[in-house]
């Protein structure tokens, strides 16, 4: 009996073990900064990705772990008071976990853009701290609607963490970029370094087509969203 019930647990262990090593992981980082602000066909841009989010989270299978990132959506004005930095304005609102996709659709909605651009500051924040000590795979779907406008280099950043053998991916939103190019090829980089995928959205209707496909959502969400 004392053996069965040692094939027993081991069994189960197993079992948990295969199933956590399975379950993905995903933190989407989203850009509040002030250029979010504008808007496409009467639109803010930052409402269609609140909007979008909130409507995709719904759809995506129990098995996907999913947390929230933000940066821009602090002013620095207090930063002489309380040594707040707008290149270090990048905060974790929901730990990546399970239940708590209402959670994330209150802290988007809370969200107004306001600051600026620190990709490569939440990236190290993202990948240093956001998924330590988690099993199973781990991705990053970085929404933003603009280049880095800190320090660094958000493309030399992706190929470090390659060489770190970090175990990341990255998927990158670029939501109505400049048509500059270089600010689409360093967005393409970050991805394409870290074994991810590039998406480029110009309206809502391309922005919900991006993140579907990034989280492989079926199509019926698409109607819903639009619909609204």
């Amino acid at each position: 009996m004392k053996k069965l019930t040692l094939l027993l647990v081991s069994f189960i262990f197993c079992i948990s073990m295969a199933f956590s090593e399975q379950r993905e992981n995903v933190l989407i980082i989203l850009d509040c900064s002030l250029s979010m602000e504008d808007e496409i066909n009467g639109q803010r841009k930052i409402d269609i990705a609140k909007n979008t989010i909130s409507t995709v989270l719904s759809e995506i299978p129990p098995t996907v772990n999913v947390g929230l990132r933000v940066y821009g959506h602090k002013r620095d004005k207090l930063k002489g008071f309380l040594g707040i930095d707008k290149c270090e304005i990048s905060d974790l609102l929901v730990p990546v976990g399970q239940n708590n996709r209402q959670v994330i659709s209150q802290e988007l909605s809370k969200l107004e853009p306001v600051g600026w651009t620190p990709i490569c500051y939440s990236l190290e924040q993202a990948s240093t701290y956001d998924f330590s000590n988690m099993p199973g795979k781990k991705r990053i779907i970085l929404v933003s609607d603009g280049m880095e406008t800190c320090s660094g280099s958000p493309c030399e950043l992706a190929v470090d963490l390659v060489r770190k053998n970090s175990d990341i991916s990255i998927d990158v939103i670029g939501f109505d970029v400049s048509s500059e190019p270089s600010v689409i090829s360093n967005l393409r980089c970050v991805a394409l370094a870290t074994r991810g995928k590039f998406y480029t959205a110009d309206d809502p209707e391309q922005f919900l087509r991006s993140l579907k496909q990034s989280f492989s959502v079926s199509r019926e969400v698409e109607g819903r969203i639009l619909g609204k």
